[in-house]
């Protein structure tokens, strides 16, 4: 069973509103902010909250579900700075790198393949929710058209989680990947090689 406290579900929540506004600022503008309709601005707002807000939560809580597993002391972090970086990139780059918060796990003996097993947990995570969105996709194409929002909630859903997946497996420290390289580079190359696959095959089908 997930044990999470208060403090974490509302630190999540501000992560998963910020990066959402992030994503609009960084698509649209800043002057979005101001000149777009508020409906229109609700709508993107609530598309991204239910796309890339569900996929960073979903990614952190399966580390801490993990963690927890193997015994340890597990929970989220937010961390300021990294939402004032994100906010940066994507008014001066139109890019978010999000690094809102992270899980943060304490224990005395943890091996490296708790530890990256543990690590896998997240992009793995967004790997089935990317295969799930993509799923999705046609069908709600097909019953209420491109421009619909259920379309748009299953292709930015596909889009976000496969990238998410894609960046966390770089093995570069402190990401993901480092962790699970340094455990088992077949499960690494293997995860990796299917994120890759997930994002340029179905991108090339749709295009």
């Amino acid at each position: 069973m997930l044990d999470i406290e208060k403090r974490e579900i509302e630190e999540i929540a501000i992560c998963m509103l910020a990066i959402s506004i992030a994503l609009f600022i960084a698509s649209n503008g800043i002057a979005s902010i101001v000149s777009y309709p508020p409906i229109e601005i609700g709508k993107q707002l609530g598309v991204l909250m239910l796309t890339v807000g569900t996929g960073f939560i979903c990614h952190e809580m399966a580390h801490k579900f993990v963690a927890q597993r193997y015994g340890a002391r597990a929970g989220f972090v937010m961390w300021p700075t990294g939402l004032l970086i994100m906010f940066v990139f994507a008014v001066l780059f139109g890019f978010v790198f999000a690094a809102p918060g992270a899980v943060y796990i304490y224990a005395r003996n943890i091996t490296r393949e708790q530890n990256g097993k543990i690590s896998v947990a997240g992009p793995l995570t967004n790997i089935v929710l990317a295969g799930l969105f993509f799923a999705m996709l046609p069908f709600a194409v097909a019953l209420f058209g491109t421009k619909s929002i259920l379309t748009e909630i299953a292709f930015f859903g596909y889009l976000f989680n496969t990238i998410f997946a894609g960046f966390n497996l770089l093995p570069i420290f402190p990401l993901d990947g480092s962790k699970v390289l340094a455990w088992n580079w077949i499960v690494w190359l293997g995860l990796l090689i299917t994120a890759a696959m997930l994002y340029f095959v179905p991108m090339m089908l749709l295009a």
